[in-house]
């Protein structure tokens, strides 16, 4: 079994940084939240360079989740706190974590429909478009202090990937850490993570400086299609992965910077694809470096010019073992190299105006260009087996991308806001698209907080959709159009108190030309996706720590023919954190119920299922450490998630058997 080594790459360089960091002593601030609910709702979201607004004059449903949050419920990455909310579904198949909203959750789609930014850098690259919610983001979610999203179509002011909204992780800042943090946890399947970061003032600016590597051998799970009899065979290493990531973030008073770099490296020994089972050497890997320079200058007392500049490069690399002994008995273990590499930079600029009386009108343009979208595909040793000394596919491509957006916010009255905005979006290779967005936010004081939005969205497809075809795989579809989307949602938010509030949203939306997968494994248009849904969701804190959350959601999304895949019609989620009576522990709870799914083009169905997660955080008052203890799938629930149709196996695949009971140590260390 493959030994991860990244740690051990990792660690001297870790190990250096963190005697660098404990050689400076000084105070830390724990990241705690201590904001009422009424109060974090008003915090202005979306960094600089985006909007930055008052979620109640947003026509959308805000949810806000805080670095206290994380800790009280022990989340691991970006996804465990992503299925919390309302309306969100993720799945896992072993090698990546899929993030699903509002019942679209397709098995294996790369792309979320969601823009996903970290202080307002975009994170979705430009080969899958996709963006990772398990260890593959590329940022530790120790260094997260709140995360924001906001739901429904946002392209006119975030592009095409903002079909079902926006997610935006708001970084800590170096005076909130003032001193050095060391973050250490132990889990199942031999999971080690180090953090070492250092935050403070240099020079007048505030800088945060972090390193993180991780590695685990992963765990056993039996899965019964590898051999076409209905036994079950024990897969070895599931899980299995080793990582570093590098985060560099500096803010000025006007001005900002930050620096990303992250790679994983995922074991993927369940057979997939046809692979050589429980092999160690089928390995999947993600590099991410990010760039982004962003000022605000003040023109005058009307006007506000927000710019900011990035650079981004992502690079995938599959190595995959195939059996060829049939046909190549001195060498029958080929591997099949799979290579993705993606460059780009960019520009934003927006203009906000105030000089009218009750209103803020922003004009703007972003430029992007892909410098780099290739993808190679070739059999070590063999170029394309079976069909001659060339690379199975050599697919080289440049585009770019051009949008005007212009947004008035109108204030009507006293408690009335109305927002219409609008982008003209130019993609290389399809024609000009407008998305139009129109919005109302009425205050209704004691009868509560009355939101209306109707808007357009649209994606290209991916250049992975259209140009990925290999000859004994032809996936990507050089005629697939962009899908469109309309839609429409009214929500209703009344606060009890400034401690508690309930939300309830109503949606109807339709994507035309959803890209979908035929019976052949073809990327393909598809016929109109109709879905219809409501979102019922409480919150509630109280003076000594306690917090609530919890809600239920009913969703119908489907084509023309039947439900789609992946898609559970109902969804209960429950989190409780609590003292438990001795100073400074706290109990976190949490429970999540997901109906019914079906999977293989809607032919087979998933049984519903409940997970229960429990956390105990420890942080005596006035010290300087604190420890959490999780356990995972609490009750060792047994279920499965689809995943993307496999006929390449004996008995074809749909779905994947997932976790069971695991654990998690981890201390926190401020020096």
């Amino acid at each position: 079994m493959k030994r991860p080594a990244s740690l051990t790459r990792a660690l001297p360089s870790l190990l250096a940084a963190t005697l660098l960091l404990l050689a400076k002593p000084a105070l830390a601030a724990i990241d705690a939240i201590e904001m009422s609910l009424d109060e974090l709702l008003k915090v202005k979201i979306i960094s600089t360079p985006k909007f930055a607004e008052n979620p109640d004059q947003i026509p959308s449903v805000v949810s806000v989740l805080t670095a206290e949050d994380i800790r009280l419920y022990g989340w691991r990455n970006l996804g465990d706190a992503l299925r919390t909310l309302q309306g969100f579904n993720v799945t896992d198949d072993a090698t990546y974590g899929y993030a699903g909203v509002r019942g679209i959750s397709a098995p294996g789609d790369y792309r979320p429909r969601l823009q996903m930014l970290i202080d307002g850098m975009s994170v979705n690259e430009n080969i899958y478009a996709s963006s990772p919610v398990d260890s593959a983001f590329p940022l530790d979610i120790g260094l997260i202090e709140r995360i924001e999203i906001i739901r429904g179509p946002s392209a006119s002011i975030y592009g095409g990937d903002a079909m079902f909204g926006v997610i935006n992780i708001v970084t800590r800042h170096g005076q909130s850490i003032n001193g050095s943090e060391i973050g250490l946890s132990f889990g199942s399947g031999a999971e080690r993570r180090l953090r070492a970061t250092w935050g403070g003032q240099v020079g007048g600016a505030d800088v945060l400086v972090s390193a993180t590597g991780f590695d685990a051998n992963g765990r056993t799970r039996s899965v019964n299609d590898l051999s076409g009899d209905g036994s079950s065979q024990r897969i070895h290493g599931v899980g299995g992965e080793d990582g570093n990531q590098l985060f560099v973030k500096v803010r000025g008073s006007d001005w900002s910077a930050a620096f990303i770099h992250a790679d994983r490296d995922r074991t993927v020994p369940h057979g997939s694809y046809g692979t050589i089972p429980n092999d160690s050497g089928h390995v999947e890997s993600d590099h991410y470096d990010l760039f982004q320079l962003a000022r605000n200058w003040k023109l005058d007392a009307w006007n506000t010019l927000e710019q900011r500049f990035n650079v981004g490069t992502y690079g995938y690399d599959g190595r995959f073992p195939y059996d060829y002994s049939a046909a190549l008995p001195p060498d029958p273990r080929v591997i099949n190299i799979d290579k993705a590499r993606g460059n780009w930079w960019g520009i934003e600029n927006r203009l906000i105006n105030t000089a009218w009386s009750g209103q803020r009108l922003t004009l703007g343009f972003e430029y992007k260009a892909n410098t780099r979208q290739d993808q190679r595909n070739i059999d070590r040793g063999y170029g394309c087996y079976g069909y001659g000394p060339a690379a199975c596919l050599d697919d080289r491509q440049q585009t770019k991308q051009f949008t005007l957006i212009a947004q008035d916010e109108i204030q009507i009255g006293a408690s009335s806001l109305l927002t219409v905005g609008i982008s003209h979006n130019r993609q290389e290779g399809y024609r000009p698209f407008w998305s139009p967005r129109l919005g109302f936010v009425h205050d209704a004081d004691d009868w509560g907080l009355f939101k209306a939005l109707y808007g357009t969205a649209f994606r290209a497809p991916s250049v992975y959709e259209r140009a990925y075809i290999v000859p004994n795989l032809a996936y990507g579809n050089p005629d697939l159009h962009p899908e469109k989307m309309r839609s429409f949602e009214l929500s209703w938010e009344k606060r009890f108190s400034p401690q508690s509030r309930l939300t309830a949203t109503v949606y109807h939306f339709d994507i035309e030309r959803m890209v979908t997968v035929d019976n052949t494994g073809l990327a393909v248009n598809g016929s109109t996706v109709r879905a219809n849904g409501m979102e019922v969701e409480y919150e509630r804190q109280w003076s000594n720590g306690s917090r609530l959350r919890t809600g239920y959601s009913v969703q119908y999304a489907a084509d023309q023919t039947q439900r789609l895949d992946n898609s559970p019609r109902h969804m209960a989620k429950l989190n409780l954190a609590v003292p438990t009576g001795l100073p400074g522990l706290m109990a976190g709870i949490e429970g999540q119920w997901i109906a019914t799914r079906l999977g293989n083009a809607g032919s087979e169905s998933l049984a519903p299922y409940g997970l229960a997660n429990f956390n105990l955080r420890y942080a005596p008052a006035g010290s300087q450490w604190e420890l959490g203890l999780s356990i995972y799938n609490l009750f060792d629930r047994r279920y499965s998630d689809p995943v993307a149709v496999d006929d390449l196996l004996p008995v074809t695949r749909w779905q994947l058997p997932q976790q069971g009971r695991s654990a998690a140590l981890r201390t926190i260390l401020h020096f």
